[in-house]
């Protein structure tokens, strides 16, 4: 039997609230085939004091969702501390965080965050989430908690330099270490504070921003503890926006997905592809949800906010479709969200989002958006929790690499997102031709045949010696871009590309420069970006060269596998505004075929995806063009079967194969 797949929606209780209209409304989700409700705010400090305050209200709706049913998720912290563990009347202004100039920050685009390093703050939130777990652990319709809605921190005043302090210390033991790695003249660690420049090395930025990265799951950590020594039963969930490997990661929130899914049982995401300016392109959505399925650690994932309509009265472009709604929901279940939770059930009735959001509308009428929910909610029913096919190819993504990286290219007029965005190129390319990349980290790449570093600067002893092993046990590297320049604490590395990899590489480096950067690949013409590492070949072998005979790609073999590096940027290029070549897509496609990656054939229009659970693969065929899809599509490998589908415009089919019995 497949298991329950959580679907359902926020639901924002408000003052204005009845219990009998909170009845109506979990009445009318479960008729619209939800199973799940996320109960917002889980503390009522607005109810009648009484014995059972205040949590008296949160009691009633876990009473009335057990009647119907239903099963309820506490969001315990969701980004409004005074409806929350930090209510005014126990509020004091030394609470708030400080900002870089000494200042009280109040808020952060109008959301509330709060010092978690302050220890009255962390008595506060520790002391209300026991409470709530106490109040709430015996009712048999408690799901889960979830114990932070888009995580975020950000405060420079004493009680976190002394956590900084004492996290360099762990770090780099001796402060004559840290010297070396900062380019300063410190004495002790006590004498450290936060530090702006990065002239001479980038480490104190770096090591600044990995350190508030990783206070996230401190921090979380600390709040879980606090919830399970209460509660030893029910999971506990924390969320955050987007993907950190993604052009879109959070990363001055900042965002840390792999270290929240340490932190708690289950991670959540928030997904809001539809803005002002526009939808994400659907190669940016698969990339956004791959990207958090590699941080579940293939455990699945919380789709904890699905958009559904406009952000608010004066938004309209943000106004949600309902093909589009049901294609977004279908994208991220490929990729191994195992529950959905849409934000949010009924309109916003006040506030910055007056008149926005809501599956039904400001009277409780359904909308043609929430019959595109129902209609879900049978597939979801029928199918249960799924997961993506695992694929041969992946990118790799490293948070070291990107916190020097950013530094590194934060000069005037640099994009400092050059990482991840090179990461999506590379994705987008092969996805084109309907081959997914997954997301890699340094801890679980060893099992993927082809492994694609896109600009990976950061190449430490450390890190060369698991590549060398994947290498000369039959793994096949990929590189383009700044391949290996310095080591994790930003030191140059002595040989260049690939540092202590580079034996492995084949060439050698000797300079930059910005002369055209097209090769010929394959009898195809492939186009560059971002200059040209100038090279010698070493012991390697020229397969393309750059018009004057400089070598653009290289490869050497090594034991059972090889290295190849381009000498120029080919996958960062390919998601340029101004870049209007398919060559990517084409050398993507030559790879693949060389490689035997490609298992998925069909001239028809259209993005595959492949997952599976126990019993059966599911094949998503999704339809992104405003013409209707007819034709053949061939899966090969596990499944080897044609199929013949007609497909409508932004539409989605799903064929359902049985696995055969072993």
């Amino acid at each position: 039997m497949n298991s329950r797949f959580n679907y359902g929606s926020v639901f924002k209780i408000t003052r204005e609230d009845s219990l009998t209209s909170i009845e109506n409304n979990l009445l009318q989700m479960k008729q619209s085939g939800f199973n799940t409700v996320v109960v917002w705010p889980a503390c009522f400090w607005w109810e009648e004091r009484g014995p059972d305050y205040p949590f008296a209200t949160g009691k009633r709706v876990l009473e009335l969702a057990e009647k119907h049913s239903l099963k309820i998720v506490m969001e315990l912290a969701g980004q409004l501390t005074s409806m929350e563990y930090a209510p005014d009347f126990l509020m004091k202004d030394e609470y708030y965080a400080i900002d870089e100039n000494g200042h009280r920050e109040y808020g952060q685009n109008s959301f509330g965050f709060l010092n978690y390093y302050h220890p009255e703050v962390k008595e506060l939130v520790l002391d209300h989430f026991k409470a709530a777990a106490e109040a709430y652990k015996d009712f048999p319709a408690l799901l889960s908690y979830d114990i932070f809605n888009e995580t975020m921190f950000r405060s420079f005043d004493e009680y976190t330099l002394n956590e900084f302090q004492n996290w360099l210390k762990n770090k780099y033991g001796t402060i004559e270490n840290l010297n070396s790695a900062w380019e300063h003249t410190y004495t002790d660690f006590s004498q450290i504070s936060f530090e702006k420049w990065k002239w001479m090395s980038v480490m104190p930025v770096a090591d600044y921003n990995a350190f508030r990265r990783e206070s996230v799951g401190i921090i979380v950590k600390e709040w879980y503890n606090a919830v399970r020594l209460v509660d030893k039963n029910h999971p506990i969930m924390a969320d955050n926006v987007y993907a950190q490997s993604s052009p879109l990661g959070l990363y001055f929130r900042p965002q840390d997905d792999y270290g929240l899914k340490s932190a708690v049982d289950e991670i959540g995401m928030s997904f809001y592809p539809k803005q002002k300016n526009g939808t994400f392109e659907p190669a940016l959505r698969h990339n956004i949800f791959d990207g958090f399925y590699s941080a579940s650690r293939g455990d699945g994932f919380w789709i904890a906010e699905m958009q559904t309509h406009n952000q608010s009265a004066f938004a309209p472009t943000t106004c949600v479709e309902p093909d589009e709604l049901k294609q977004w929901c279908l994208e991220g279940y490929s990729a191994g969200a195992k529950s959905l939770i849409y934000w949010m059930w009924r309109p916003f009735n006040k506030g910055l989002q007056t008149l926005g959001r809501g599956l039904v509308n400001y009277k409780n009428q359904p909308t043609e958006r929430l019959e595109a929910a129902t209609e879900l909610s049978k597939i979801f029913k029928n199918m249960g929790v799924i997961r993506p096919v695992k694929s041969d190819i992946a990118v790799l993504y490293d948070p070291i690499n990107e916190d020097i990286v950013r530094n590194i290219s934060g000069v005037p007029d640099t994009e400092q997102n050059i990482y991840n965005l090179s990461i999506f190129g590379a994705y987008k390319a092969f996805l084109k031709n309907n081959i997914r990349c997954d997301v890699a980290t340094l801890e679980n790449f060893n099992d993927y045949k082809v492994l694609i570093l896109n600009n990976q600067a950061v190449i430490g002893e450390k890190t060369a010696k698991r590549l060398a092993e994947y290498v000369k046990s039959g793994g096949i590297i990929i590189a383009d871009g700044c391949f290996g320049i310095t080591n994790e604490l930003s030191l140059m590395n002595s040989t260049i590309p690939g540092g202590a990899l580079n034996s492995l590489v084949g060439e050698e480096f000797f300079d930059f420069d910005n002369k055209p950067s097209d090769f010929e690949y394959n009898g195809s013409v492939i186009e560059g970006y971002f200059g040209r590492n100038q090279s010698e070949v070493t012991d390697g072998t020229v397969v393309a060269a750059f018009s004057d005979g400089l070598p653009a790609v290289v490869e050497k073999t090594s034991g059972k596998g090889k290295i190849i590096t381009v000498n120029t940027s080919v996958w960062y290029g390919y998601i340029q505004e101004d870049f209007e070549s398919d060559s990517a897509e084409v050398f993507a496609k030559a790879l693949a075929e060389r490689f035997n990656l490609k298992h998925i054939n069909t001239d028809l229009n259209v993005t595959v995806r492949l997952s599976e659970n126990n019993d059966n693969y599911y094949i998503f065929i999704f339809n992104y063009s405003n013409e209707l899809q007819c034709g053949d599509i061939t899966v090969g490998d596990k499944i080897n079967k044609t199929f013949s589908i007609s497909l409508k415009p932004v539409g989605t089919e799903i064929i359902r194969v049985k696995k055969a019995v072993e």
